[in-house]
């Protein structure tokens, strides 16, 4: 009698001891009964808790593996938008740069639009990532007198820009593009008078 009490003390200690270490165990002890009548004890189920963070890093991983600079320029190339009037840009090197952005209307009628200022145009200067480093609005001083005109059917409007020398040798490396904004607001139409024009260095900067 004594000896059976000692040996069931003994296996509540060990049980006991067992449970203050390592990962967390589920264990149900209850006895149930199977099909053919014998008692069966369910197995410990033990929650592997580092696998599933594993896991977690893993997604995060992933997630960071985005091209955000290709992603920007896919974003920034499905805004541009076609207006009632057709612009092209063309650039040549000469100590700076020279920039003129032509304005043609293809339309068969007058396109009338306002302008909220003395700008006609403007011209900025963006990084591989799309940031603005330069805008020719920067350096120039516009009225903001209003105008009213209407641009007529297949005669160009040319306005220039100048990019400083000291601005082009900031330049590094491939990526850079212009890109000119127009100021013309349409006032018989819901669509914009003319998109924004975007010409790559790439070609100019060779």
């Amino acid at each position: 009698m004594k000896s059976n009490l000692l040996m069931t003390l003994s296996a509540v200690t060990l049980m006991a001891c067992s449970q203050g270490n390592g990962p967390e165990i589920n264990a149900d002890l209850t006895p149930q009964n199977s099909d053919n009548g014998v008692s069966e004890v369910k197995e410990p189920v033990v929650k592997d808790t580092v696998v599933k963070e594993t896991r977690v890093k893993a997604v995060v991983v992933a997630k960071d593996g985005i091209d955000h600079s290709m992603l920007k320029k896919s974003i920034s190339e499905d805004k541009m938008t076609k207006g009632l009037l057709t612009g092209e840009l063309e650039a040549s090197v000469d100590k700076g740069l020279f920039v003129s952005l032509t304005i043609t209307n293809n339309q068969s009628y007058g396109v009338p639009v306002q302008y909220r200022s003395g700008m006609t145009a403007d011209l900025q200067l963006l990084d591989p990532m799309g940031n603005k480093i330069w805008a020719w609005s920067n350096e120039m001083m516009f009225t903001q007198a209003i105008r009213d005109t209407v641009i007529p059917v297949g005669k160009p409007i040319t306005v220039k820009f100048k990019i400083p020398e000291a601005t082009m040798k900031q330049i590094k490396g491939a990526g850079y593009t212009l890109k000119a904004i127009y100021a013309g607001h349409a006032t018989e139409s819901k669509s914009v008078a003319m998109g924004d024009v975007t010409l790559s260095l790439n070609a100019v900067m060779k």
